[in-house]
């Protein structure tokens, strides 16, 4: 099944073409990405999968400025196709209001009006219909080119059957017009030879194309220096292509009869005759199904004669060449008694004359034609011994095979051109090879053997005959092995003085490059004799990746090592692999226990039973330190979280206060009636835990460095009071008591010391609770500002 068109399916623009590459490339990345779409889709989804499998070629196509090319050309022709079957009944209106000869504005407008259309695309579509009718109106006139004149009233019969004037008709005509009645004994049109007739049918087969007209892309109505101007440029297209193929030769045998049959109007009026005739193909197939059974009954005739007639001829041209078809099948036509005796009589008067005529012209003409084909032969071997070179004679000689394929009248000369060619085509090759070899001999005396074996791949594109071939791809041979000696005394150098890692490497390197190299064994030596060099770099290896714990890194060396070498080196090497990929293996787990913590986000608290989950079922494991670690990682995430969470409730109770206490820096609130300044959470909402003794408490004040600040102190038990008895409050959160700064020594039953403490709930009755040191508590630390 044919394919679908890539610029219609990727919704190209193709009049003209689309062709910047990234908006081809967008527009399949957008079809690709609505393909995938409709993989799935019930009714669209085999065609999505046929699309996107198309992808590969698609982009071969579209990203090829030739292929491009055609695919647009060939995008065209289905619009216009299509645009073709859309509009068959505007088509209609059409040639009914050109019967007249011409559509006027208005007509154009009402079409417009009628059909729904912009008044441009009705002009389209006029001009369209005008370009057939001229068409039919070119193969009419061509038809009746066979006699060699048209005549007045054939002219006038021509216009009126297209609807169309007079004039028109007159400007398309390229032979004489006679007027009505005049002479009838003019001298046929020139024919050109069967031979040449059937090597252009088979020429224009090849490329699928109808006539040199068609050929050169021209109507059959172009003038003369179009044709030829058009057939200059076809033969220096043709000549300046690279590939030899059967379509080349096609295209150049047909260039060379363009030049030859346009040059003149003689020679021109000569083709169209024949191309006339060959355009009765179809009329012969009738013929052959209504003389299946070796006649033609009278009524099959007259129809014949009246498609023939439909086809373009006159009633005469037609029954001529219907009946010189059946001699020819050797079938008989039944006819009326009455015109089937006249037409016998003519036909055996007119046999008689020509088979005279033929008998005495053949002699003479024959004789003649020799001669001039010999002399033309022998002035092509004069002028191509005056040329210089190989291949400018090869030239002349080939354009004279050109002029002559196909003729069987040429065919001893055209065989002694070919043996020339031939010998002439070995000396030019050789000539090649030898400029070749003279350009890579400073080459490998410089030792740059690299360039030249890319000049003898060059050569060897070009298609050079099969000995040279031989010859170049031997010397190609033997300069690799020029180039892997080099590179051997290279390895040895670098033997001597390079550091293992890199001596390792250029073995390695030399053995894929030349794996049946003719060093290949002295190379394997050097390997065998590394192997203490290469285990103590290995081992200095190891304790550098041990160190930054890559235990991957680590098992890749022990097994280089094992594949080059089985010694009492690789025995300690493979114990030591076990324990890489053990570690390998505990790594990946506690990556896969890390992933699956994280999947809880900031519910640490499932995150936390996972590495729990693991530490009872595996207490042993080596991970099981890190897996505590994570844990501990965790929990201070988790306090972490508290307090922000804390601090963002207590911020919006500050702002209740009035604007007694307020955060100017973060953490840390001012006092603006006594000037302090307190930290924004206590011990325990900063995540301390709830409990501190008063020696716990002074640490954690000393070391606290909130909002910046280093000289944090325990209040006082009259500057607590302060802030909680005092309106309006320092807000709470939770009912708990502080230490102060405010201690002494006590004796009862040992010496201790008490401390005064304050509570935290708000009003204006307050007192102070002395504790032992020991018991717990929390602390808000404060500064002076």
């Amino acid at each position: 099944m044919e394919r679908e068109n890539f610029y219609l399916l990727l919704e190209l623009p193709c009049d003209p073409p689309e062709t910047d590459a990234k908006v081809i490339e967008d527009a399949i990345a957008k079809k690709q990405s609505e393909w995938s779409r409709l993989r799935n889709h019930p009714t669209k989804g085999l065609h999505a999968q046929k699309c996107i499998n198309l992808i590969p070629e698609i982009r071969r196509v579209m990203t090829d400025e030739a292929l491009r090319a055609k695919e647009a050309e060939a995008a065209r022709e289905i619009s216009a196709r299509d645009k073709q079957d859309k509009y068959p009944e505007i088509d209609r209106h059409i040639d009914i209001l050109m019967g007249k000869g011409h559509i006027t504005p208005e007509e154009v407008h009402k079409l417009s009006k009628v059909h729904g259309l912009d008044q441009g695309e009705i002009q389209g579509r006029i001009a369209a219909r005008k370009n057939q009718k001229y068409n039919r109106v070119d193969q009419q006139i061509t038809l009746r080119m066979a006699k060699g004149y048209l005549t007045e009233s054939e002219v006038e019969q021509i216009a009126k059957r297209n609807s169309t004037k007079v004039d028109e008709v007159r400007k398309r005509v390229r032979c004489p017009i006679k007027k009505n009645g005049g002479d009838k004994n003019i001298t046929p049109p020139r024919q050109l030879d069967r031979s040449l007739e059937k090597t252009i049918r088979d020429n224009l087969k090849l490329l699928n194309k109808s006539s040199l007209y068609d050929f050169l892309d021209l109507p059959e109505s172009a003038d003369l220096q179009t044709l030829q101007e058009a057939a200059s440029q076809k033969k220096k297209q043709v000549a300046r292509a690279s590939k030899k193929d059967a379509v080349a030769t096609a295209n150049n045998t047909l260039a060379g009869h363009c030049m030859t049959l346009f040059k003149s109007n003689e020679t021109r009026n000569a083709y169209d005759v024949s191309l006339a005739r060959a355009k009765l193909a179809e009329l012969d197939s009738d013929i052959d199904i209504a003389g299946i059974n070796g006649k033609i009954r009278p009524e099959y005739y007259e129809i014949l004669i009246q498609k023939a007639i439909e086809f373009g001829m006159e009633k005469h041209e037609a029954e001529q060449y219907i009946q010189d078809y059946c001699r020819r099948k050797k079938w008989s036509i039944e006819m009326a008694p009455k015109k089937r005796r006249r037409m016998l009589m003519t036909a055996g008067a007119a046999v008689a004359a020509v088979v005279l005529l033929v008998i005495a012209g053949m002699i003479v003409y024959n004789v003649q034609q020799d001669r001039a084909r010999q002399a033309e032969f022998d002035r092509l071997i004069s002028r191509m011994e005056d040329k210089s070179g190989p291949s400018e004679k090869i030239d002349l000689l080939e354009k004279f095979l050109q002029s002559h394929a196909g003729d069987e009248n040429y065919t001893r000369f055209t065989d002694a051109v070919r043996k020339r060619i031939d010998k002439l085509a070995g000396r030019a090759a050789q000539l090649r090879y030898d400029e070749t070899v003279d350009k890579i001999q400073p080459l490998e005396q410089q030792g740059k053997y690299e360039q030249a074996i890319e000049r003898l791949d060059q050569y060897l594109q070009s298609d050079p005959p099969k000995k040279l071939a031989d010859k170049a791809r031997k010397k190609i041979a033997d300069l690799e092995n020029q180039i892997e000696k080099k590179n051997f005394q290279a390895l040895e150098d670098l033997m001597i003085s390079g550091s293992a890692k890199e001596k390792m490497q250029a073995i390695d390197r030399y053995l894929k490059k030349y794996p049946n190299g003719a060093h290949r064994e002295a190379v394997r030596d050097m390997e065998a004799d590394m192997s203490g060099e290469y285990y103590i770099y290995v081992n200095n290896a190891l304790e550098r990746c041990e160190s930054d714990q890559d235990w991957k890194a680590c098992a890749d060396l022990c097994r280089d090592y094992l594949a080059r070498y089985d010694n009492s080196y690789a025995d300690q090497l493979k114990d030591r692999l076990t324990e890489y990929r053990e570690k390998i293996r505990q790594t990946r787990r506690l990556a896969a226990l890390k992933k699956k913590a994280r999947q809880h986000g900031t519910d640490y608290d499932k995150a936390i039973d996972v590495y729990k989950d693991f530490l009872d079922a595996y207490p042993d494991s080596p991970l099981a330190e890190k897996a505590k670690s994570e844990i501990s990682r965790l929990l201070e995430m988790k306090k972490d979280r508290k307090a922000q969470s804390t601090r963002q409730h207590f911020r919006s109770l500050l702002a209740q206060s009035s604007d007694r206490f307020t955060e100017k820096r973060q953490g840390v609130v001012t006092d603006s009636r006594t000037g302090l300044m307190w930290q924004l959470l206590d011990s325990a909402m900063a995540g301390k835990g709830q409990c501190l003794t008063y020696e716990e408490a002074g640490e954690y004040v000393e070391n606290s460095e909130t909002g910046g600040y280093t000289d944090w102190r325990l209040p006082t038990a009259e500057e607590l009071a302060a802030i909680y008895k005092q309106p309006p409050y320092f807000p709470v959160m939770e009912e708990k008591w502080y230490w102060t700064a405010d201690s002494y020594s006590s004796y009862s039953d040992g010496w201790r010391r008490i401390v005064d403490t304050i509570d935290n709930q708000p009003g204006s009755d307050w007192r102070v609770e002395r504790r032992d040191s020991k018991q717990c508590g929390a602390v808000r630390a404060v500064r002076e500002p």
